[in-house]
């Protein structure tokens, strides 16, 4: 059996692919092998469909010139068994260099998006030697602030 990362490692790593991608196929790629293509959302509360999930953040990451950052502030996993297969990861992260347009004027401003998530992320593939984990249900808080330079 291979010994897989762990989930808190695993998300780190999906999560800073989607969000740091240089180009959009690598962005693209990057959502297909962490999110299951029948992922159960929520946005602040709200379901939302996959394809919204998908054309958000290639907006976000084509309209910052591929310059987001993403750092990790905490995380708790929870495995259901100590292979790290399946389970549950509940975390907080900070994207930054998001560009979007001031509420009050024309200009774009620089902005950082706070996000706490809890996923469930499971196999795809019963093939112990393979890691086809991908996040199955992601419930997500988020919201944006202006950065300060």
């Amino acid at each position: 059996m291979a010994i897989l990362p762990t989930f808190y490692a695993w998300s780190r790593e999906h999560i800073q692919r989607v969000f740091e991608a240089k180009t959009s196929a690598d962005c693209l790629r990057a959502l297909d092998d962490t999110f299951a293509q029948n992922i159960e959302l929520t946005l602040n509360g709200s379901p939302i469909p996959r394809t919204y999930l998908q054309s958000a953040i290639m907006g976000m990451v084509e309209s910052s010139g591929f310059r987001l950052s993403v750092e990790w502030l905490n995380a708790v996993e929870a495995p259901r068994d100590e292979s790290y297969r399946s389970g549950a990861l509940g975390g907080y992260y900070v994207i930054r260099n998001l560009r979007r347009q001031s509420p009050d004027s024309t200009t774009h401003m620089l902005y950082e998006r706070h996000k706490s998530i809890n996923v469930i992320i499971e196999s795809e593939s019963s093939d112990p030697y393979v890691d086809s984990r991908r996040i199955v249900k992601l419930a997500l808080v988020a919201t944006d602030k202006p950065m300060h330079t």
